[in-house]
């Protein structure tokens, strides 16, 4: 296809912008949408575009974000919320969640003019205040929380909640925005019930909500562990300590640590597997007596989880 420099140079500058490109013109918005059917560009909504081959090299996070940064240049008044906001914050989430479509405050329900599927529209609270994070107008930290527990599942907003609160939020602060809005925020209260910022990263938060929403004891988190033998310490994902004395431990793998230099220290696999193994002999010394592994995979389809975690001997209260 005939290259068009005029539309070259609008995907050269919003790529260097982080955000999408878009036809301000008739002949720009023809132009770009040519270069779409032919598979050029990507457009991820009407009148946003990306080079295909870029836009598949940044996480769906970041997607979301260059799209959130294009509609604020097109909606200077528009003010981003939910999961939109968490990914400004950094905060951990499952980036699955990430489906296309942002998130937008607003004082009526009704849709985005031009966007229609693709904004999610949140009522705003009387006073709502923005903060611009990574050039997007965004909801305060502890708004975005409240609004990811009303509108997400359990486990998925159990993640943002960690995050959150690892960084610093004060749950004063989220119990706060909860009182400002007419809206019943139980979820959001269960939330903070559970919420936990040692938990590492966003994978074993959203495994410990699948493990509280499937009804099973409520694990500790990143427990140290002392081998009796060398001294050396070791820190568990998730640790049930038993009234008979068990000490069960489950651990949540990846297949990163093994292939990834930066994780395996540039160790080859058997040296790797290896030092699992010394590990979990280790763990033993220090009177673990079950030692369980499971994946994201297993999390994201629940039951797998659920079998390993019976099977180890967790207790289980179904209510």
């Amino acid at each position: 296809m005939k290259q068009h420099r005029e539309i070259n140079e609008l995907i050269r500058t919003a790529q260097s912008e982080r955000r999408c490109a878009f036809g301000a013109t008739h002949a720009q918005r023809q132009a770009l949408s040519r270069r779409a059917h032919a598979l050029e560009l990507q457009q991820p909504m009407p009148n946003l575009y990306a080079d295909a081959t870029y836009w598949r090299s940044i996480t769906p996070p970041e997607r979301t974000l260059h799209i959130a940064r294009t509609l604020t240049l097109k909606h200077p008044d528009w003010t981003f919320g939910g999961l939109t906001a968490a990914a400004a914050h950094g905060f951990e989430h499952r980036w699955g969640l990430h489906d296309g479509t942002v998130t937008v405050l607003t004082a009526t329900r009704g849709s985005a003019t031009g966007t229609g599927r693709h904004v999610t529209r949140l009522h705003a609270a009387p006073g709502q205040t923005a903060v611009v994070v990574q050039g997007i107008p965004v909801t305060t930290p502890a708004r975005t929380v409240v609004d990811c527990g009303l509108t997400l599942d359990f486990r998925d907003a159990l993640a943002v909640a960690d995050s959150a609160l690892a960084g610093g939020l004060a749950v004063a602060d989220i119990l706060a925005v909860c009182s400002r809005l007419r809206r019943d925020c139980v979820p959001v209260f269960q939330l903070l019930r559970y919420a936990n910022p040692a938990s590492e990263n966003g994978g074993e938060s959203l495994s410990r909500g699948t493990m509280i929403e499937q009804g099973f004891m409520v694990p500790e988190v990143q427990v140290t562990f002392v081998d009796p033998s060398t001294g050396r310490t070791y820190r568990a994902d998730f640790v049930w300590r038993l009234p008979d004395g068990r000490i069960i431990v489950g651990e949540l793998d990846g297949t990163e640590k093994y292939v990834n230099p930066e994780m395996t220290d540039r160790r080859s696999i058997q040296g790797v597997v290896l030092a699992e193994r010394e590990r979990e002999a280790a763990l033993r010394r220090a009177r673990v007596t079950t030692i369980f592994r499971f994946t994201f995979d297993d999390v994201i389809r629940r039951n797998p989880l659920v079998g390993k975690l019976l099977a180890a001997g967790v207790p289980r209260n179904l209510r």
